[in-house]
């Protein structure tokens, strides 16, 4: 198969499918994800389901069609393409369009909720993990005091209150059940 698509779209499309997919859609989950830890604000949840939206229609509208022209042995690194390709490449080329203009939302999303977004509190998706158990965002240091004990940061079904138990009462037997 290698062989077959070798310098064709396909491998264009596969490059950006795995790279540009894999990490800008990881990079946007880690910000709204840390946008209350960072800035003490939380982000509009509407307006990241539009962004998301337009990205992930871009993504794909730009992207998938590139399989199917490859596929069909057009060439990458060549100037002028057969016409029998034009209409696959304008779709895609509304796609980049697509999911360049999706980004506006999210910029405007991130700096509108950085200035005037309700206060997250320290804790807003209600994780057991530590780095949760500070203020939003952090103080200097990152704790106003001792770290809080947190026995396990998956074991959401447990009756936990995190932030009771200072780690000078935990015991070593705690760390490994």
């Amino acid at each position: 198969f290698d062989i077959h698509v070798h310098d064709t779209y396909f491998v264009v499309a596969h490059l950006h499918y795995v790279l540009f997919g894999g990490s800008v859609f990881g990079l946007y989950a880690a910000i709204y994800h840390w946008f209350p830890k960072m800035t003490g604000r939380m982000i509009n949840e509407t307006w990241g389901k539009v962004h998301f939206v337009l990205t992930l229609v871009g993504f794909n509208l730009c992207f998938l069609p590139m399989h199917k022209v490859g596929l069909a042995g057009m060439p990458r690194r060549v100037a002028e393409y057969d016409p029998q390709f034009a209409a696959i490449n304008l779709i895609c080329s509304i796609g980049a369009y697509l999911l360049a203009v999706s980004t506006i939302p999210f910029v405007i999303n991130a700096v509108y909720s950085w200035v005037r977004g309700p206060k997250a509190g320290a804790n807003p998706w209600n994780a057991i993990s530590p780095e949760w158990q500070t203020l939003s965002p952090p103080p200097i240091e990152n704790y106003l005091g001792e770290p809080p004990f947190v026995p396990d940061p998956y074991d959401y079904g447990k009756d936990y209150n995190p932030g009771k138990r200072p780690m000078s009462q935990v015991k070593a037997a705690d760390l490994w059940r």
